[in-house]
């Protein structure tokens, strides 16, 4: 009588006939297979698929990017705008003219002039433009006479810059207050 092994872990092989494997093998001209075949209208959908996820995904991106880039201008460039500048939000960047600052409740009124913030105030207002800003809002501790300053919002009919934002930038260098 035989009997069978029943191992936990012994490998049965099964009793398949020489005549079987050309069978199960596939015949010899056969070349075998490296894959699943796919239709080629599936391929395509998916291809179409996969370009309009990517093409979404672009506008998502470039339409994140145009809503929270605004163009930073001078005051002449804001000027040449005309009424553009009425209708659309852009960047303004200037130095506070000394002596223009007129706070009233949370309103703050100050004039800017077209300059950077290493070009000596005499100089800028020489040589620059200046424009009337209303701000409502929190303030900057650093904002002062002489700062430079990028206000951020839309010109007004009366020729008034409407500030949404208001940031100061701060000195390249700090020094000591005198005495």
């Amino acid at each position: 009588m035989q009997t069978a092994d029943i191992r936990p872990h012994a490998r049965m092989e099964p009793d398949i006939s020489p005549d079987a494997l050309p069978l199960l093998e596939g015949s010899p001209d056969e070349e075998p297979r490296r894959g699943r075949r796919t239709n080629p209208a599936a391929r395509v959908k998916l291809l179409v698929a996969g370009a309009l996820a990517l093409l979404a995904v672009g506008y998502l991106v470039f339409s994140a990017t145009q809503t929270s880039a605004v163009y930073y201008l001078t005051i002449p460039e804001l000027e040449a705008l005309g009424q553009a500048a009425s209708t659309q939000q852009v960047r303004v960047g200037g130095l506070v003219v000394p002596g223009s600052i007129q706070r009233d409740g949370t309103t703050l009124r100050f004039r800017i002039v077209d300059g950077e913030l290493e070009t000596p105030i005499a100089e800028a207002l020489q040589s620059g433009k200046t424009m009337a800003v209303v701000y409502t809002g929190v303030v900057p501790d650093i904002f002062q006479d002489e700062v430079h300053v990028v206000v951020e919002g839309k010109l007004t009919p009366s020729g008034e810059f409407d500030a949404r934002t208001l940031l100061a930038k701060c000195p390249s260098r700090f020094e000591a207050a005198p005495n």
